[in-house]
Order: C-alpha cells, then structure tokens, then sequence
C-alpha cells in the first residue's frame, strides 16, 4: 500500500488575506479580523482655566490699619475684617508710655495674646513698633522717641515675643525711629549712620529669621548694600532688608522718600525697583501737603506702571484715598488693582502618570503663571494632595522640586514636582488635588491660610476649588498599586 505524502498547507500572505476580508467586507465572513486596540496612555494630562475674579490670599493685598495698637486688638475688629476681605492688618506696637523705663511682662504677655487673636481670626500683621505718633501735618516735628541704649533694650524684650509669633506675622516695618517711626526728626540723633546702622542689626536679630524687615529711606538702605544680592540671598534668609513707602506716589519725590536732584533720585528709583525682586514692598499713598507744587501720580495708568515696577505687595486701603483710591474707582481700573496686588497664581497645566507604586516616587509637571506684580516672598509648601475614591481618606503630600517663592511676576513657571508615596498608602484611585498651605504647623492645617488659586471652576473636567480643604481639584486621578 503505497501512502500519501503530508503536505504542509500553505499559508496565505497577510497582504492577500486583508485584501481578501476587504473584498467581502466581513459580510459573513467565518473569521473576522479584531479591531485594533490602543495601548492605555500612561499619562494623563489637563489644562486649566484662569479668571478674573479677585481672591482674598494671605500675605498680599490691600490692608486695613487697626483701630487699635496691637495690645487692644480685639476678636470683633479681626472678624469684621476678614469678612470685609482683609487678610493683611497694619498694626502698631505702642511703646509711647515706656520711652524711659523696660516693658512690662504684662504688657509683653497682652501682645502676646493679641498675635494670638489674629492667628484665630485668620489674618496676618504687618508689624511696626513706635514711641509716638503724631496727629495732623506739623505735630511730628516735636515727636519723641527713646535714647538708643532703650531702643536696643526694647529690641531685646520684644526679641522672645516676635520669634514664638513668626507665623502670624507678615512683615515688619522697622519703626522705632523718629516720628511715626519713620526714621525721620528723632529727638535722640537715632538716624545717625552709627545709630540707625546698629537699630538696624537688633532688628536683624529680634526679627524671625524668615521674615523680611522693610525700612523707610531709600538712602539708608543703599549705603548698606550698595550693589543688591542675587535672590538666592532672599531666598535663603542671608538678605532681608526691603522697603516700604508712606507717600506712594505722592510727588516726584514722594515728599522726601527720594532725593530732590533728579539723576540721584533716578539712581535711588532704580535701586528699588530692582530691591522688589528680592524683598517685599508695600505701603500707603499720602496727602503731599508738606511738598511745594507737588504732582501726584494719581491716574489708573500711574498705578499701574508703578505697582508693577516696584512689586507693590500690599496698599493701605484706607488712607489716601481722595487723591488715589477713589480716582482709580472713577477710572475703572480698581479691581485690576486689587486683583493685582502681590502675586497671583494661575494654573496652566498639569501631568503625571496614570499608575503608581507605593514606596516609589510619583513625578509631575505643573506650569504655573504669576499674573500678579510681585512674587511671593515668604516661604511656602506646595502639596500634592490625594484622596481616595472609595473612601475618600486624604494624604497631604509635599513636593520636591519646587519653590513658589521662584514664580516671577508676569511669568509662567513648568516645574517638575515629586513626591514619595507612603509604603502602607492604601491602594486604589485617588483624586489628585493641589494645593499651597501655609509653611507653619500652626497654620498649615488652616485653609484660611492657604493660597486660592485664580482658576475657574470646570465641573466638565471635574476641577473645582475646594475652600475647606485650601486645595484645587484638578480633575485628574492615580491609581495606586
């Protein structure tokens, strides 16, 4: 019996074979091809939508003077003006009745219930200690400060007070000096180069290391720093001398601020515009009676070059508000003024992958804009908060990577954030969240103290700001394994 051979069937060309399911096009066809199937993106990506509207944010803004010094700072006053929309109160520390003698420790203990006070009220100060303060236009010519041994004494009283209150204190205007403590007419020859040089250091070393201490004369700050540091200086706490300005844009000189001859006045206007890159600046507007033939720069368009050229982060908003505040209402541009005011941060986009493993570092990228006229100047964290679909538990997160302090005014910012998943972090989806807390463990957990950022809300993509948790839903999720 003669066997057939096997053959093996011959296979037909994957060309032929898709021409061939084309031509029947699957009508009936016994094996019909799968459609392809993409792979799953490894990433996921969003973009976000800014606004316009104005948002009361620690640190930054118009402020309100206290009615009272800050030993008689009261709950009423702060919770009136938070809910006004302040988170900035310019108060003074009262040394008028102890020009001559130590402060008391009780009076050293009701300032220290007054920081208190306004650390549960949800605002921050902007400090200044003076020995008077005189009423009307002529009465600060016979003003009184203390000898330079007291002053020093002070410093070193207020020093333990000043330190235990770092979080609740914005920033300090150096005071002490003169009338108002402005550093001008001291009855105790205290502006002296000598003098105000060695106020100026007890003030270095009683202030909190991180914060910023703003003086009152252009001058005096140059003959201290000729040529300003880089903002690593700033940043790191080796540079802390600013300025603030009580005739803002009150005459050409700003009645005295700057120097009468107009090359030495534009050297010193230089000066301070390239000092707001690295300190804060802020102030108020004046009456400019005490000039002859003054010109005030009071029009939408005056601000609005100014307070962008010299970082403007915080305006008295009660004084002086007949040639300025309400010129700018008339002219429209008042909200863009407040909503200007400091920094103000927008975001643009955000990525990051879809899976995660526990123990492992999860890395994203966020571009930021800072439309505001200034940059942030006090430290601060940016977290990545995630929450769990199911549960809903929430993991505040710090990023590395980052330092908002770095996001220039007029600027956008892509930084390339990390952070460290926890080993025992359960697995499952969580909801990504942003958000930029206050840098203090006092206030950390206070969403009133936390940045609102200028975005929208999108309930499409699920992106919303969440004021009790002081954290913008970014409408991305992680799944973590």
């Amino acid at each position: 019996m003669t066997s057939t051979p096997y053959r093996r069937p011959s296979v037909m060309p994957a060309a032929a074979l898709a021409a061939l399911l084309v031509a029947c096009g699957n009508g009936g066809a016994a094996f019909p091809v799968p459609a392809a199937t993409a792979p799953a993106p490894s990433v996921v990506q969003t973009t976000f939508t800014p606004t316009d509207a104005h948002f009361a944010n620690p640190e930054r803004g118009f402020y309100q003077a206290a009615g009272a010094t800050l030993e008689n700072l009261n709950a009423r006053q702060i919770a009136e003006a938070f809910d006004a929309g302040y988170r900035l109160i310019y108060v003074r520390i009262d040394l008028e009745a102890y020009r001559n003698t130590d402060l008391p420790a009780a009076y050293l203990t009701k300032l220290d219930a007054a920081f208190e006070t306004a650390r549960r009220g949800g605002v921050k100060l902007i400090v200044r200690a003076t020995y008077n303060y005189p009423r009307g236009e002529t009465e600060y010519r016979t003003a009184q400060d203390a000898s330079l041994t007291r002053t020093l004494g002070h410093l070193a009283q207020l020093k333990p007070l000043l330190q235990r209150n770092a979080d609740i204190i914005a920033f300090v205007q150096a005071g002490f000096i003169g009338a108002w403590g402005e550093w001008h007419t001291s009855s105790n020859v205290l502006t002296t180069s000598e003098n105000r040089t060695r106020i100026r250091d007890a003030l270095l070393d009683a202030v909190p290391s991180t914060r910023f201490i703003q003086f009152r004369y252009p001058p005096y700050i140059q003959d201290w720093t000729p040529t300003l540091p880089a903002v690593d200086a700033a940043l790191n706490g080796n540079y802390r001398v600013g300025f603030h300005n009580d005739c803002f844009l009150a005459s050409a000189t700003d009645v005295g601020t700057f120097e009468e001859n107009a090359t030495v006045r534009a050297g010193q206007q230089q000066y301070i515009d390239a000092l707001g890159d690295l300190t804060p600046f802020g102030g108020e507007t004046c009456n400019p009676a005490d000039d002859p033939n003054p010109l005030p720069r009071t029009t939408c368009a005056d601000i609005r070059a100014e307070g962008a050229r010299y970082n403007l982060t915080y305006l008295n908003d009660g004084y002086y508000r007949r040639l300025f505040h309400d010129r700018w209402t008339r002219e429209g541009c008042m909200t863009e003024v407040r909503r200007s005011l400091g920094y103000r941060f927008e975001l643009i986009r955000l990525s990051h992958p879809v899976v995660a493993d526990r123990g492992a570092s999860l890395s994203l990228s966020l571009t930021v804009r800072n439309t505001g006229w200034a940059r942030l100047y006090n430290s601060r964290p940016v977290e990545i908060v995630l929450r769990h679909t199911a549960t809903g538990a929430v993991r505040r997160l710090e990023a590395s990577g980052t330092d908002p302090r770095r996001w220039m005014p007029g600027r956008e910012a892509t930084e390339n954030l990390a952070v460290i998943l926890p080993g025992g972090l359960p697995s499952g989806a969580y909801e990504v969240l942003l958000a930029l807390p206050d840098a203090d463990a006092r206030l950390g957990i206070d969403p009133r103290f936390a940045i609102r950022l200028a975005n929208a809300d999108d309930l499409s993509k699920g992106q919303v700001w969440e004021e009790t948790a002081g954290a913008f839903r970014s409408g991305t999720k992680v799944e973590i394994r």
